[in-house]
C-alpha cells in the first residue's frame, strides 16, 4: 500500500535545499557558458579578425556554447529556479589580467589563448558540478553531456595552438598568468584511492594528463569574475 503519511517539514526543507543547490549548480555553469559564448560573439563580429581558415571552427564552439547557455536556462526554470541573466558588460582583459586585448589588428593568438584557457576552465568547471547533481539525474546527464563536448573544444583549440590536446601537470604553459588558477590541481596522480603513476611507464606526467580534475564553485566564480561585470 502508498505511505499516506504526510511529508514533514523537514523533509519538505532538505527537498528544497537540495534543488536550491541543483540550481546554484546549473547558474554557475550558466555564467561559465556566457563567457565563452561571449568570446567567440565578440571575435566573429570583429571584421577578418578570425582567419578565414579558422572561422568554422570558432564559429561551430560559439554556437555550440550559445546552445549551452539555452539548455541551462532551460534546466534552472524547469526547476523553478531563475536564470542568470546575460551580462551586460564582458571585460576580456580582466581587469588588467590581459592587458590591452580588444579583438584588434595583431591579437589572435591572444584570443587563441584565452579560448584555450576559457575552454580548459569549462572542462573542469562542469566536472566540478557534477557531484551537486548526483541526485537530479535529468540535470546531471545534460551537464555530463556538456562536460564532454568542452573537452573536444579544449582539445580543438589546443590542436590549433600546436599543443598536446591534453593538459600536463599543473602547468599553464604560456597562457596568461591568471590562467594559473585553471590548472591548479591538474597534477594529481592518485584516482579512487590508487596511485595511476605507478600503473604506467608514463609516470606522474602520463597520470595527470590522463584525468580531468574538478574545480569546485568558489574557485570557477573567482576565475570569471574579473571578465564579467
Amino acid at each position: 500500500m502508498p505511505n499516506d503519511s504526510p511529508i514533514s517539514s523537514s523533509e519538505s526543507s532538505s527537498a528544497i535545499a537540495a534543488a536550491d543547490v541543483v540550481v546554484d549548480s546549473l547558474r554557475l555553469l550558466q555564467q561559465v557558458a556566457y563567457l565563452q559564448s561571449e568570446l567567440y560573439a565578440r571575435a566573429s563580429a570583429a571584421a577578418g579578425f578570425i582567419p578565414t581558415a579558422d572561422v568554422t571552427v570558432f564559429t561551430t564552439l560559439g554556437a555550440q556554447e550559445s546552445l549551452h547557455v539555452g539548455t541551462l536556462a532551460t534546466l534552472i526554470t524547469a526547476r523553478s529556479g531563475t536564470p542568470v541573466p546575460r551580462p551586460t558588460t564582458f571585460d576580456f582583459t580582466g581587469k588588467g589580467a590581459v592587458p590591452g586585448f580588444a579583438f584588434a589588428t595583431g591579437q589572435y593568438e591572444t584570443f587563441r589563448m584565452l579560448a584555450q584557457a576559457f575552454e580548459d576552465l569549462g572542462v573542469r568547471a562542469y566536472k566540478g558540478q557534477v557531484q551537486a547533481l548526483i541526485a537530479d539525474k535529468q540535470a546531471l546527464t545534460y551537464v555530463l553531456a556538456m562536460h564532454s563536448v568542452e573537452g573536444r573544444h579544449a582539445a580543438e583549440v589546443r590542436r590549433m595552438r600546436g599543443k598536446k590536446a591534453w593538459i600536463t601537470g599543473s602547468s599553464a604553459d604560456d597562457l596568461p598568468a591568471f590562467a594559473q588558477a585553471i590548472y591548479a590541481g591538474e597534477d594529481v596522480t592518485t584516482q579512487g584511492g590508487v596511485n595511476v603513476a605507478s600503473a604506467s611507464t608514463g609516470g606522474a606526467t602520463a597520470a595527470s594528463q590522463a584525468f580531468d580534475e574538478p574545480l569546485g564553485t568558489a574557485q570557477v566564480t573567482a576565475i570569471i569574475t574579473p571578465f564579467i561585470t
